[in-house]
């Protein structure tokens, strides 16, 4: 395991509603049979050859870390889920690689009708999944619970160990003999750089916007979430297709032009705004780039970063325009198998000596990129109403206290509705700082289809 990637975990909320309440013998035997169903969840890290391996957990079908938070209300959940972002570190030697806490139900009466409302909160290791993965689990779970409420007989087929992500993607990211003599070599000049060097910031973003200081150093994630109604979305994908844009083009191009804007507010100039190269970075699901192909359902660690550089003058941008130009930067990058290279970089390098410099890169401002942006697409969870507890939202963040962007954004649509969480340090930004960028980033995308 590399130096402080236990600490980077994903966390994830499920809403419920229901007009029945929830049994909660249900809740944990439908946890179970996920247990049952993604081998990963069972496992724990060993090491062999001093290379770390899974290995699965004795008693594996019963190792379930389940919580029932009695003294949190499901509607007070963002403080709890903050919480659990920053909660303890998980035992990678002993396992399990995830945990899952219950809040208590409330209801609404509306006349004579009763609405349960249930949240759950999960984390994960990194190691284990994706938010594909865990958008996945999430769906099965709504499944098993339907099917236990309405008595129906469950079985449950464990899905086969996958290999992980770098022995997948080998035939694509094994580096040429060049490369694993160049890259080692650049990496040793990047570290003499930062540690001879008088660290000096050249973060765009935290030059324009000091970091807070005066306070401990928290090493704390806090998550904003933010929505939009299913005819503002539909709005969304409806213009982005008549503008022959994809939708992660048009969000990509409102955040670029929602920071562009925002360190535009510090620029004293006149009337003459300066453009602005902002570097960003996304992150690519190369599922359907593995051998053998892993399908959507399948749980595991399937996705790469890449780094984005983009152009931006926030005073002359026609927006349609610019999400195009996005979208096709984006389509470029990937045609050329940019993203490839993150996970070629770990074959050739000692990944605790990188993640260390990476942590102290990100400390003293020197990681240029402001944020990342994953987007998981249009999604669906029992849009048939089989089930009696309803998808009523969720939301996701990753620990990014170590990760080097001021800010990571975590997209989804599920059911025809958008699901926006900013995830961000309080050590390096401020929370109206970062409600600033995700509330102008969607007042950009709505006006944009106010047609």
């Amino acid at each position: 395991m590399a130096k402080g990637s236990n600490t980077c975990y994903i966390n994830t909320v499920l809403l419920l509603e229901s007009k029945v309440q929830l049994d909660q013998d249900h809740a944990k035997k439908a946890l179970l049979m996920l247990l049952e169903r993604f081998p990963l969840l069972r496992m724990r890290v060993t090491e062999r050859s001093n290379q770390p391996c899974f290995e699965e957990m004795e008693n594996a079908p019963q190792s379930m870390d389940f919580r029932r938070m009695e003294n949190v209300d499901s509607e007070n959940w963002l403080h709890a889920f903050e919480k659990q972002i920053n909660g303890a570190p998980f035992n990678t030697q002993q396992g399990p690689l995830w945990r899952v806490s219950l809040l208590r139900e409330t209801c609404d009466a509306t006349g004579q009708e009763i609405v349960y409302k249930n949240t759950l909160l999960f984390t994960f290791h990194h190691v284990i999944c994706d938010a594909l993965s865990i958008f996945e689990l999430k769906k099965k779970l709504v499944e098993f619970l339907g099917l236990l409420y309405n008595g129906e007989a469950i079985e449950v087929k464990s899905l086969p160990f996958r290999p992980p992500v770098e022995r997948a993607m080998q035939q694509l990211t094994r580096p040429r003999i060049w490369e694993r003599l160049l890259i080692p070599i650049v990496l040793t000049f990047r570290k003499l750089k930062a540690y001879i060097r008088t660290p000096k910031l050249e973060n765009l973003y935290l030059l324009t916007f000091p970091p807070p200081s005066g306070h401990l150093v928290t090493q704390k994630t806090l998550a904003i979430p933010r929505d939009l109604s299913r005819e503002e979305t539909m709005a969304l994908i409806r213009c982005s297709k008549a503008n022959n844009c994809t939708v992660h083009g048009a969000i990509t191009a409102a955040t670029h032009l929602a920071m562009s804007q925002i360190l535009d507010q510090q620029n004293h100039v006149n009337e003459s705004k300066s453009p602005f190269l902002i570097d960003s970075t996304y992150t690519i699901n190369v599922r359907k780039e593995c051998q053998p192909k892993i399908e959507s359902e399948g749980f595991g660690l399937y996705v790469s970063f890449a780094p984005l550089q983009i152009m931006v003058n926030s005073s002359n941008k026609v927006f349609w325009e610019f999400a195009r130009a996005c979208t096709n930067e984006v389509h470029r990058d990937i045609n050329a198998g940019n993203h490839r290279n993150t996970l070629k970089l770990l074959q050739c390098v000692n990944v605790p000596s990188f993640w260390t410099l990476l942590c102290y890169e990100t400390e003293h401002g020197l990681s240029k990129s402001l944020f990342n942006l994953t987007n998981l697409g249009a999604l669906s969870i029992d849009q048939e109403g089989k089930s009696p507890y309803k998808f009523a939202g969720s939301y996701l963040a990753v620990q990014i206290a170590p990760v080097g962007f001021v800010m990571g954004n975590n997209i989804f649509t599920v059911n025809d509705r958008l699901y926006w969480t900013v995830e961000y340090s309080p050590d390096i930004i401020t929370k109206s700082q970062a409600e600033e960028f995700v509330d102008l980033s969607l007042r950009i995308l709505m006006d944009a289809c106010a047609w």
